[in-house]
């Protein structure tokens, strides 16, 4: 219907361009040669409408893309007959193909013309008569390049979401007073001057790639919003666009991650191939928040092979399924399999004979560690020591261990856990005889980790709240994802063993005001609409993270956000007896015995509204060496 539609617009166009040709005299018409010329003409013009495929599209939903066909097909039509008309001229047996340029030009003009013009009025009539008459929600689109001209064509088009752009705010001064299809561009402090009451702005949407917008210029922007009570939103990364093209229910909010995260990190790519290439590399842990985004980050290398072990079967399932698709040529097996098990991993060890070991595997959720530390033991030391010694017999070349900010100073049985596993490593590294390079890395929470503070709160916002907050003073340090698992990667391959690389986590956020942002960028009124609640810390639970121990020093790297921990020196023989005997002592004691252990082995570890504080004054010095001198002959007893 439509392909009829557009020829029978074709031929009244041909008559009226004959006619436009002679003065709409229709006496100077040559009836007969016009009508021959209209023969050749129409096969000519179907030909390219069903080359092109025009009048394949969905009137009431016509779009630029389907006003360019018409156009194509159109020039392509006229092309073709200015091209049979000249050589035609050249025969005179050829004559009834010889139609006037001028025809043909008129003809092309009106016929694309009509066919534009009435596809959009089907479509406006449709949209007018059809559709919902909701009031228009006003919107600037910050960005006045060619995204936030894509942009602006998306929302025109969309009437269903009910958008009005009522401006353009861009921060390259050209810009500013100009206009882009009509609507006018502000800078910024203009636009939150003027046109935002005035017009009554509701959102604001990002239409701007997102390496060109800096972190500090998002921020800056959220705060203008959240001052005036306007909703923060982004279009999303070119590549993500459904099929290469925008669609406006892909606009989504702004997120807290996006506003946390720092300037982009930059990486020794090179040092960083040569360390990995051709490199058989096993991952411990790799189906969890951390250990897969460092998988996903190697598999972009040239690697050998790797290992991805885990005991969450579906997580590692759909990890799998990822990875096909995002890395076909990469050569990967996955295992199932237990980090406390000795003989899996001997088997693992002894059949693939890893380059690299990052072991990503632990428990990390504090309260739960508080209220069994037994598996916080037998899993984060345990499999840590089974882990290392496995690499040193193996003679694996690199060992990267993932430590936490909690290990420092600790309050709970899960920092403590990991600041035992720093000393095993670190002692273990300075042993006679020991090839391997042992790396410790160690930084604070990861933004969008399983069970992190982001996650909950989104539900908890999403449920309608209440958003719930352990203390209104509560501060933490955070890390995306993608930002931790690159520092992994290059402090990996920067030192050359023993050393414990702390990373800048910024400044600290205070997690009240993270739920207050939170609650705005859903678009709620913190306290009005979602209400916050105060739970009281948790067991074990610190109110200020620390990256660095009282005593302990940085040196600096070549790299601005790594520093090398200058950490107290212990002796390995002491050390390996008395956390073995903590492990011994897991099939023999109760907890409480266990964590009394553990103060021992961490005279710095003090328990904080925990059960186990009782055991806080209990303890001697442990031993330790300080500027590599033995301070203490003490043994710490196994039995």
């Amino acid at each position: 219907m439509v392909l009829i539609m557009d020829l029978f617009v074709t031929a009244i166009s041909f008559v009226l361009a004959y006619l436009l040709r002679f003065n709409l005299d229709p006496v100077l018409i040559d009836i007969h040669r016009a009508t021959s010329h209209f023969l050749v003409a129409l096969p000519v013009y179907i030909g390219a409408f069903l080359f092109f495929g025009s009048f394949s599209g969905i009137i009431r939903h016509t779009t630029i893309q389907d006003a360019v066909k018409l156009v194509l097909a159109m020039s392509t039509g006229a092309t073709s007959l200015l091209f049979l008309s000249t050589a035609a001229r050249n025969f005179p047996d050829m004559e009834f193909l010889v139609i006037p340029y001028s025809v043909i030009l008129i003809h092309f003009f009106v016929t694309t013309v009509l066919l534009v013009g009435t596809r959009m009025a089907i479509k406006e009539t449709y949209q007018y008569c059809f559709l919902p008459n909701r009031p228009l929600k006003s919107v600037m689109l910050f960005g006045a390049g060619e995204l936030g001209l894509i942009t602006l064509n998306v929302l025109a088009q969309d009437r269903i979401s009910g958008y009005k752009v009522v401006g353009f705010i861009d921060d390259k001064r050209t810009l500013n007073g100009k206009t882009l299809n009509g609507i006018p561009i502000y800078s910024a402090r203009q636009a939150f001057r003027r046109v935002v009451k005035a017009e009554l702005v509701q959102e604001i949407i990002i239409s701007i790639n997102q390496p060109n917008i800096s972190p500090t210029r998002k921020k800056q922007l959220l705060e203008m919003c959240l001052d005036n009570n306007i909703q923060l939103k982004q279009i999303p990364a070119v590549n993500d666009w459904m099929n290469g093209q925008l669609n406006s229910k892909q606009i989504r909010n702004v997120m807290i991650a996006d506003l946390l995260s720092r300037e982009a990190i930059h990486l020794e790519i090179d040092k960083i191939k040569e360390g990995l290439k051709d490199s058989i590399i096993l991952i411990t842990g790799a189906a969890g928040s951390i250990g897969s985004e460092i998988v996903r980050q190697l598999m972009a290398f040239d690697i050998r092979h790797a290992i991805l072990y885990d005991q969450a079967e579906t997580p590692l399932y759909d990890l799998q399924n990822e990875l096909k698709v995002k890395f076909p040529k990469t050569s990967f097996d996955l295992i199932i399999g237990d980090v406390r098990d000795p003989f899996r991993l001997y088997q693992v060890f002894a059949r693939y004979q890893p380059d690299i070991v990052f072991n990503a595997a632990a428990y990390k959720h504090v309260p739960l560690m508080e209220a069994h530390p037994y598996e916080a033991i037998r899993v984060n030391i345990g499999g840590a020591l089974l882990l290392a010694d496995l690499s040193v017999q193996f003679k694996v070349k690199k060992f990267v261990m993932l430590s936490t900010d909690k290990a420092v100073n600790p309050t709970n049985v899960m920092g403590a856990s990991k600041r035992i596993c720093e000393i095993y490593i670190q002692a273990l590294s300075q042993k006679q005889g020991i090839n391997t390079q042992f790396i410790t890395t160690r930084f604070g929470n990861v933004l969008g980790s399983n069970g992190s503070v982001v996650p909950l709160f989104q539900k908890q916002i999403e449920e309608g709240g209440p958003v719930t907050v352990t203390h209104p003073d509560i501060t933490r340090f955070f890390m995306t994802i993608p930002e931790a698992c690159q520092l992994v990667l290059e402090a990996g391959f920067m030192g050359k063993g023993g050393e414990i690389y702390v990373f800048d986590m910024g400044k600290p956020v205070k997690i009240y005001d993270l739920a207050k942002r939170m609650i705005s960028l859903s678009g709620f009124v913190p306290e009005q609409d979602i209400a916050i609640k105060f739970t009281g810390l948790r067991p074990g639970e610190k109110l200020y993270e620390e990256l660095l121990a009282n005593k302990e020093n940085t040196l600096p790297t070549h790299h601005p956000k790594i520093m090398i921990a200058q950490v107290r020196k212990y002796p390995y023989d002491e050390v390996n007896e008395s956390i073995r005997g903590l492990l011994a002592a897991v099939q023999l004691e109760d907890e409480e015995k266990l964590v009394s252990r553990m103060k021992l082995l961490v005279p710095e570890f003090i328990s904080q509204n925990s059960r186990f504080t009782k055991f806080d004054n209990e303890q001697p010095a442990g031993p330790r060496l300080e500027k590599g001198k033995r301070k203490s002959k003490k043994k710490i007893p196994i039995t």
